[in-house]
């Protein structure tokens, strides 16, 4: 893989994460209590500044996520056998359906002596035992995806 490849895709996994936490540039600057300033991190995503593994680090442990995580490319999804939730937004959310998802994913989590159960990797075969025991049919699963995974879903 090129230099350049790989600069392009932490420059995407940079701005997916922080979309996928639903934050502004603005809000990233004002959470980090101006440690990253927007127009830096708007750089750092378009790339026009090089980004330092210190400031690397610091945003992955804004965002909450393994630095790995901003490493990896945003194409992973489904189709390669894995896909990242974030199981802070599915604990936020008020859908009655997310509740037995949330439950399940937290169970896997316990099992798997995660991270730290902010997010996860979910396995293809883990998302067939979502679909059974949350009881949801493949479109549902796909919907499930789409609203909190962090890796894009082709």
């Amino acid at each position: 893989m090129s230099k350049e490849i790989t600069l392009t895709a932490l420059q995407l996994r940079l701005r997916a994460v922080r979309r996928s936490k639903g934050l502004t540039l603005s809000q990233v600057s004002k959470q980090s209590k101006g440690s990253i300033s927007a127009i830096a991190l708007g750089s750092y995503e378009r790339g026009d500044r090089s980004i330092s593994t210190e400031k690397l680090i610091e945003i992955a442990e804004l965002y909450g996520v393994p630095v790995a995580e901003l490493l990896s490319p945003p194409e992973k999804g489904i189709s390669a056998g894995r896909v990242i939730i974030d199981v802070r937004k599915l604990s936020r959310s008020t859908e009655s359906t997310s509740e037995a998802p949330l439950k399940i994913i937290q169970r896997i989590a316990h099992m798997r002596h995660d991270w730290n159960g902010e997010v996860i990797s979910l396995r293809s075969s883990d998302l067939h035992l979502l679909q059974i025991f949350a009881n949801f049919t493949e479109e549902e699963v796909g919907v499930f995806l789409q609203n909190f995974a962090l890796t894009k879903l082709k």
